[in-house]
């Protein structure tokens, strides 16, 4: 039989000051840092082509990052998981910040409804000239886009709301069957969450390149916001605990378990990202292969090797050790390491769609033409953006952590998990 530990009369669980500064911090500096992003943006001269792109690789991490916190609460639910209870609230508060998310990425969105043809190059005139994308400009006409970017965001708070409604509710009745209620109801939501995951994939990001598809794309995203997931649960813990609350609930079992799932999906990203590449270069079909041989040229194979060396080989390597995911500065480093990895995960993804040649007065959009003018060209504005949607997105977690205790307190298996072990 499992061993059972009570939480302290002691114990801090009220976010209080704490969240009220991250959301106020985080609204005051995002708004300011947009505001610097949209100057920038428009002192450029590319009719904010290169802001919005940024803006979109910005967003992406923060979704991203919300939809591996998402899975990890449907996940507890379904496994019945002991473990992760004490952190489950965390995540929680991270997944009710997706209304936010949804409102966040309309500033995309209705551009690109109202005529905006510089960001996705299925929304440009010429599109219908390419053989590889006329076909598909059907599911990607902008108004049909739209709709079913709002009910992605809408299936996903749906799902959010639903596991933390009756969390909290539980901490008021004591009700156990709540979370006999919420492991049944996993089942499906896991299946709804990883249909709307793949769709979303496919025309948020995938899009970006319609002459291009991948089947696993969406899952190797997935995969990305999974480590940028568990790399925020570990930072934000730490952040409360320096806080003065939850000092004696998590502890470095819970921060172990942490390191552990943060290890498991930097093999799990690069698993899925060498299964495509392998498949596309073994195939070799030149509507395949473009990915790749545009990530290969100019500077962009330095970050294509910096992606493999420090997105995979280097946290692989060092995550293996049972201490480096004990000793909490050093998880802590990893954890941060691995956010700014995800960044330029998805910067790899996104930006070499910036670039679209022009042939015999036809704008032939991305991955065409000569593979030499496609540059990196790191600017100020894709880091303003990446950091005005991320005080953002603290601003939004701040006010959810201000919403109840951090800790489930009467979740049934709260004791089972406060004496926790690694063995």
């Amino acid at each position: 039989m499992a061993s059972k530990a009570t939480l302290p009369e002691t114990e801090n669980i009220q976010a209080g000051a704490f969240g009220k500064s991250l959301t106020r911090a985080g609204y005051i500096g995002g708004i300011v840092l947009l505001a610097i992003s949209l100057l920038l943006g428009n002192a450029a001269g590319d009719n904010l082509k290169r802001f919005f792109f940024a803006y979109l690789i910005g967003w992406s991490f923060i979704w991203t990052i919300a939809i591996g916190a998402l899975f990890f609460v449907i996940i507890h639910h379904l496994t019945r998981a002991r473990w992760s209870v004490v952190v489950r609230r965390v995540a929680e508060a991270i997944t009710i910040t997706f209304p936010v998310l949804g409102v966040l990425g309309l500033a995309f969105i209705i551009p690109v409804v109202a005529g905006y043809d510089d960001l996705y190059y299925w929304a440009h005139h010429d599109a219908h000239l390419s053989h590889h994308i006329h076909g598909k400009l059907g599911w990607l006409d902008p108004t049909f886009f739209a709709a079913r970017y709002v009910l992605y965001f809408a299936l996903y708070s749906f799902i959010a709301y639903y596991f933390a409604k009756r969390s909290r509710l539980q901490d008021e009745t004591g009700d156990e069957q709540l979370s006999e209620t919420m492991r049944v109801a996993s089942g499906p939501m896991v299946i709804l969450f990883a249909l709307t995951t793949i769709f979303a994939g496919f025309d948020i990001l995938m899009s970006m390149q319609p002459a291009w598809y991948s089947t696993i794309y969406s899952v190797n995203i997935f995969g990305g916001g999974m480590i940028g997931s568990y790399a925020t649960l570990t930072l934000l813990s730490m952040a409360l605990q320096r806080a003065g609350r939850v000092q004696t609930s998590i502890t470095t079992e819970h921060y172990h378990d942490l390191g552990k799932m943060l290890f498991a999906f930097t093999f799990f990203w690069a698993y899925t990202a060498f299964s495509q590449f392998m498949l596309q270069w073994y195939a070799n079909i030149p509507e395949e292969t473009i990915f790749y041989i545009y990530r290969w040229y100019n500077n962009w194979n330095v970050v294509s090797m910096l992606l493999l060396v420090g997105h995979w080989a280097l946290p692989f390597l060092f995550l293996l050790s049972r201490w480096t995911k004990r000793v909490l500065p050093s998880l802590a480093f990893f954890a941060a390491w691995q956010l700014v990895f995800h960044w330029l995960d998805l910067y790899w993804n996104i930006m070499p769609n910036y670039t679209w040649p022009v042939a015999n007065g036809v704008v032939t959009g991305p991955l065409t033409g000569d593979p030499a003018a496609y540059t990196v060209g790191f600017t100020a504005v894709d880091v303003t953006t990446w950091f005005a949607l991320m005080a953002l997105f603290v601003g939004a977690i701040g006010t959810a952590l201000g919403k109840g205790k951090l800790v489930p307190v009467k979740d049934p298996r709260l004791g089972i998990c406060l004496a926790h072990e690694n063995f």
